[in-house]
């Protein structure tokens, strides 16, 4: 019987390399949430605030006009008690337009607060280096920062949104007309636009925190860049629906919460003239009619969800713009 022979098989051994688990958006979610919960109390401590002075604003302003409304003194009844109620129904107007001016700046503050240090900070501070890791990518990173902060700016406008609709509906156009819904910045104070204006303000500012990278100079940016916005969409609320034209016989005939963009008078031959043009005593030719052009409050809310999707469809952009920015950014 013949002995065993051994052979060396030469064996070839692979270093398999252990790939580091990806972390889920919920779990960067999470961590964002407990990073940035101060931040988070203290912009719901703000506007439980707001809504505290609103909500009295708005309660001021009803219970003025119900008595000035009950104590029949709306054809310049000039007595005592007449005076009284209207020098308390001017000071809770004024109160409600305070109100309404601090809800306008409500998307500045979620922009320069919220928005523009999200990224703007982890420049400045270098901490992006250890956030952006192979367990968490770039923009799985933001998607969570956008989940938590984007979330609470869209609470903070939909509850500023909600508190401008309430001052509107108390305050009476046919007490104040400055209280339209129309005026330029009450437009702004209101219903969807407010809390669209809100989501693009953050928006705005995470792309200027991407782009500038520095926290001061993404908030001046962000400000500047949301109100130009602002003023821009404002300027042309009025081209965005077809406004209509009447021709009254005597002159301005319209509801106190219509929208007038001009009016004077039709000449025989059709040219339109302001009443400026008819001299400082009326004079007008022979033969011509009044007209007005205006939008009426019934397009007031088909206005704001425009111009509350113009935003949004801005606010998207910037998302991505910022995605893209992320990027393309070196650590």
């Amino acid at each position: 019987m013949s002995a065993p022979t051994w052979q060396l098989v030469p064996l070839k051994v692979r270093r398999i390399e252990e790939q580091p688990a990806r972390i889920g958006v919920l779990v960067v979610a999470g961590l964002a949430l407990r990073r940035h919960r101060r931040l988070i109390v203290t912009t719901g401590l703000g506007l439980l605030v707001l809504a505290c002075w609103t909500l009295t604003a708005a309660r001021s302003v009803a219970a003025s006009q119900a008595d000035w409304f009950g104590a029949d003194c709306g054809d310049a009844r000039a007595t005592t008690a007449c005076e009284a109620l209207g020098f308390d129904l001017t000071g809770a107007v004024r109160s409600a337009l305070y109100a309404q001016l601090a809800l306008v700046t409500v998307p500045l503050l979620v922009g320069a607060l919220l928005g523009a240090p999200l990224l703007a900070r982890e420049y400045e501070q270098g901490t992006h280096r250890t956030a952006w890791t192979q367990a968490v990518t770039r923009g799985r990173w933001l998607a969570g920062q956008l989940l938590v902060l984007g979330g609470t700016s869209l609470l903070t406008g939909l509850v500023a949104a909600a508190l401008g609709v309430r001052l509107i509906q108390a305050s009476s156009p046919a007490v104040f007309p400055e209280s339209s819904g129309f005026g330029p910045v009450l437009f702004n104070s209101f219903g969807p636009l407010l809390a669209a204006g809100t989501l693009l303000a953050f928006a705005v500012g995470v792309l200027c925190g991407a782009l500038w990278r520095r926290t001061l100079p993404a908030i001046g940016a962000t400000v500047a860049g949301y109100g130009g916005l602002a003023l821009l969409l404002t300027a042309i609320r009025g081209h965005l629906w077809p406004a209509r034209t009447i021709f009254p016989p005597h002159g301005y005939d319209l509801r106190p919460d219509d929208w007038l963009m001009s009016d004077g008078v039709v000449t025989v031959d059709g040219h339109r003239l302001s009443y400026a043009q008819c001299g400082p005593e009326g004079d007008c030719p022979a033969g011509s009619r009044t007209f007005e052009i205006y939008h009426p409050a019934a397009q007031l809310w088909p206005m704001q969800w425009t111009v509350a999707a113009i935003m949004l469809a801005l606010g998207l952009a910037a998302v991505l713009l910022s995605y893209r920015a992320l990027e393309r950014n070196r650590l």
